[in-house]
């Protein structure tokens, strides 16, 4: 496999693939980031010394009715500028997430046409985590209508309560 099913069907570039393996009917495809350089998550610095290395599973794109897991090993570094010791950031992932972005854009997608609850049982996951997806997508589209206090038609005042 090369490394170009990894960007054109999964949306993960700039990592190299290493190995392919078969396990209970799941497939597992294993990453590696090359010789990219290394920054802090935190601040951005690029002064960093290398901490080890964390393994790192993700969900991603089923292959027909196979699920697919991405194993990556996650630099760990120790960043002089603001002295944490932080993962580099994932490209292809959000943080404290254990699924791709791709994962959570299909599971969207599923979700406008079937229950939460359908689209679970077809990608093998528990119902909790597509509500999940479901619920931050939410509150990313409607944060900014929530927040403001200004009211979204022209001419329509807003009265406090104690007012009425």
């Amino acid at each position: 496999m090369s490394t170009s099913l990894l960007y054109h069907a999964f949306g993960i570039r700039g990592y190299t693939y290493t190995r392919t393996a078969f396990v209970g009917g799941t497939i597992h495809f294993a990453i590696d980031q090359g010789k990219k350089p290394l920054c802090c998550s935190a601040c951005g610095s690029s002064a960093v010394h290398p901490r080890g290395r964390t393994e790192r599973t993700f969900r991603t794109l089923p292959i027909g009715r196979k699920a697919v897991v991405i194993h990556f090993e996650v630099p760990r570094v120790h960043c002089e500028s603001c002295g944490l010791i932080r993962q580099v950031e994932i490209g292809f992932a959000d943080e404290r997430r254990s699924y791709t972005k791709a994962f959570e854009r299909y599971a969207l997608e599923l979700s406008r046409l079937m229950t939460i609850q359908d689209v679970a049982k077809h990608l093998n996951v528990g119902w909790d985590l597509i509500k999940d997806i479901v619920k931050r997508d939410l509150s990313r589209r409607f944060a900014k209508r929530i927040r403001s206090a200004e009211p979204s038609l022209p001419g329509v005042v807003v009265w406090p309560p104690d007012r009425i």
